[in-house]
Formats: C-alpha cells, structure tokens, sequence
C-alpha cells in the first residue's frame, strides 16, 4: 500500500491510505484494526477501477487518540468520515465497513441516503436489529460488558503479558499486530471507549429512536465461524433496507472476514459495487470485471 496521508478533521487527525482512480470507495475498519485490515481490498479495488480511501478511524493506527470517552461516540466518528470525505472532494462513495466500521456505514446510508452510492456492510448488521439482542447474542458479546470499566479493563487486559486480551482475541485477526499497536500510548483506552460511548448499559435505557430506511442498493456478509455476532443480526437487517439488499454468508471463516476469505470479499465487492441501481434515479452503467 502507498504511504499514509493525514487530513485535520474535527480536531483530529486523521491518517490514510488513498489509492487508484474512480468512483470512490471508503474502507472503515472496527476494533482493534486500522486501514491494515484492508490490505487485500485496497490492490483488488483499485485495479477493478475505483479509487479506495481506507482511514485510521479516531483512537486507532495512525490517528489522534482522545482519551475522553465522549470523543468516540457514533455521530461525533461519523462526522469524522464526513468531514474527510468533503476534504477529499468526494460527493457519494460506495461506503464498505466492518465491525464497528460497519456500524459507522448503516449509520452512515441511513442519515445521509444522498451521500451513499452502495453500503457493503460485514459482520455488524442493522443497529435495529442490535437494539433488542437475544440473551445468545449477548453471551456471545460479554466482553462488550467488560470493557466498560475505566482502567480496571485496561489493567486486566495488560496483565500477565496480555494474557486475558490474548485469550479473548485468540489467534484471529491480526493478532500480532493488535498488541503492538494497543501498547501505543493511549491506543488500548482509546479502543475501549468505542464500546463505552456507544454500547454501555445505560445506552439501552435511552428511548429507542424510529431509523431512516437504508435507500441504497446494500450488501450483507455474515460469516460462519464469527464467534462474537450471530447471524440473526445480519440477516434480519434487510428490513431496514428499502433499496435493493443482498445477503451473502461465507463458510470456514471467523470475524476478521477480510483477512480470512480475501478472494472471496474481493470477488463480492467488485461484483457488487456499481452494478445495481444507485440510491438515487441516475442509472449507472454496469461494471465489466
């Protein structure tokens, strides 16, 4: 991948990585990854014909690291995108993300349905449909719980030579990489205040909120091995999407569906994005691969 540039957003500073030419694609990772997490997409996407712009999304990689927990909830991160995508010119992307990233992109196609072309979301599905989780699915995401506690989840995660991170992450991912990276200076609170600003239990008190319709054509990738997300959440989300929608599940793969079923991504993503109807009346023309 090219170097990293840095754009001032928000107060912040945000890194990234922005190659190839055409319509433009925004690659939002979650936790706890960076624009690394689509190394496999970025070459594959600008060689199909777009342009990609993949950011270090605030409190991750490259970026600013505030350390208050209301630096990071989902309006205030959303803005960030926003803010870079006018910076950078760009009027309607195709918006692709993961884990948290995903969350950013739903919340994303359904506030600014004029500012989407396409929405390829995986892993993470509708926030409609997490408003209301099994008692399975919070089983699955406990550790959503345990994150909430200022410096006592930081002093546990770090002890014994990460022993608790390590084994709640096991061997997925890049697992490697994740200890180096939240052992920068303020990278492991700043990760956990994703999950305090927006998934804490007082937030489920809040009076749930009615949610726009997803107007564009939106993709859907749950995979099988996905330890921490059921796949109810990503199925159901089609109820949310008045566009045209699409779910795809991949077989013998974890969460980290990007770094463990590249080809298959890449081939849903270059035969998705362009290919439909826009969210808007414009036909597009088809895209040959």
């Amino acid at each position: 991948m090219n170097e990293k540039k840095t754009a001032r957003v928000n107060d912040v500073d945000i890194a990234y990585v922005d190659e190839g030419e055409g319509d433009p694609v925004i690659l939002l990772h979650g936790f706890p990854d960076s624009s690394y997490l689509w190394r496999n997409q970025i070459p594959a996407l600008a060689e199909g014909g777009f342009r990609v712009i993949a950011p270090d999304l605030r409190g991750f990689g490259d970026s600013s690291k505030p350390q208050e927990i209301e630096a990071y909830g989902m309006q205030t991160i959303l803005n960030d995108v926003v803010a870079l995508t006018l910076k950078l010119g760009i009027r309607k992307p195709h918006i692709v993300g993961h884990d948290w990233g995903a969350a950013i992109a739903w919340m994303y196609a359904f506030l600014m349905p004029r500012r989407v072309d396409h929405l390829a979301v995986l892993s993470v599905g509708h926030p409609g449909v997490f408003a209301n989780p099994s008692i399975e699915q919070r089983a699955a995401s406990w550790y959503m719980l345990f994150y909430q506690f200022p410096g006592v989840s930081e002093e546990l995660l770090r002890r014994n030579g990460w022993r608790l991170f390590k084994e709640i992450m096991g061997r997925d991912g890049d697992y490697d990489r994740y200890l180096r990276d939240l052992a920068r200076p303020g990278a492991l609170t700043a990760g956990l205040n994703w999950y305090r600003a927006n998934r804490s239990p007082e937030a489920e008190l809040r009076p749930a909120r009615p949610f726009p319709p997803v107007l564009s054509p939106t993709l859907g990738i749950w995979s099988s091995g996905d330890k921490a997300l059921l796949e109810e959440g990503m199925s159901a989300s089609g109820k949310y999407v008045k566009g045209p929608w699409r779910y795809e599940r991949i077989e013998d793969a974890g969460h980290w569906i990007p770094l463990d079923a590249p080809d298959q991504v890449n081939k849903l993503l270059l035969g998705f994005l362009g290919t439909e109807r826009a969210a808007t009346d414009e036909r597009r023309p088809r895209r040959r691969l």
